[in-house]
């Protein structure tokens, strides 16, 4: 079987899960790391973003079609429910994270830390402050669903946890974020149940990447 290979940084959540996927399923798989834009980035996906995943002579974009693939193409424990609304459930939460959760939880919130663009070289408050209604209403969301859980779909783990599992992690090391996420009931067990497997634990990512 030709290797599958992993192109993007390890502190990229969509990477991370990526490799999250990999491992759940028992794949062997090698990390290239790139950054986006790199020249070997820019030669395999037209957007130049990570991951960017290579099995072969196969190559393939976009985090979620990277999964997919991943859970269909290998044996391993599945990754998806095969019962028609599960699997619609499954869907609808692969596209909101994908849709309405990266944006106020990473690039509102998260990347004002990492990458601070107020004054002084200072995380910018006003953008901030907009964000944790919206990272607010998010956790309150996931929260329910993972009530009865510990996993978004219940006992099972499945795709979207994959998705939402490496931006909560960066979300609890905000002030802001780590605050809300202890008012909840649900979230610090579901944490916890998703923090003790092995995908999770392998592909902790190292502090991000200075920018030159």
């Amino acid at each position: 079987m030709a290797d599958l290979v992993i192109y993007g940084i390890p502190q990229s959540t969509y990477v991370r899960s990526a490799r999250m996927a990999c491992i759940e399923k028992g794949v062997p798989y090698t990390l290239q790391p790139e950054m986006p834009s790199s020249d070997t980035i820019r030669g395999l996906h037209p957007f130049r973003r990570v991951p960017v995943l290579r099995h072969g002579d196969f190559t393939l974009y976009e985090t979620s079609a990277i999964l997919r693939y991943v859970d269909e193409a290998f044996d391993g424990p599945p990754l998806s429910p095969r019962e028609p609304k599960r699997r619609a459930l499954m869907e609808q939460w692969i596209s909101a994270i994908n849709c309405y959760f990266d944006g106020p939880m990473i690039r509102r919130l998260v990347l004002q830390y990492a990458f601070p663009s107020g004054p002084d070289g200072r995380p910018d408050r006003a953008v901030i402050d907009k964000a944790v209604p919206e990272v607010r209403r998010l956790l309150q969301l996931i929260d329910e669903a993972v009530a009865e859980g510990p996993f978004l779909l219940g006992p099972q783990i499945t795709l979207p946890d994959l998705l939402l599992a490496p931006m909560m992690f960066y979300v609890a090391q905000t002030p802001e974020g780590g605050a809300m996420m202890k008012d909840t009931r649900n979230i610090p067990r579901s944490g916890a149940a998703i923090g003790a497997r092995a995908s999770y634990q392998e592909t902790m990512p190292p502090p991000p990447p200075q920018r030159q």
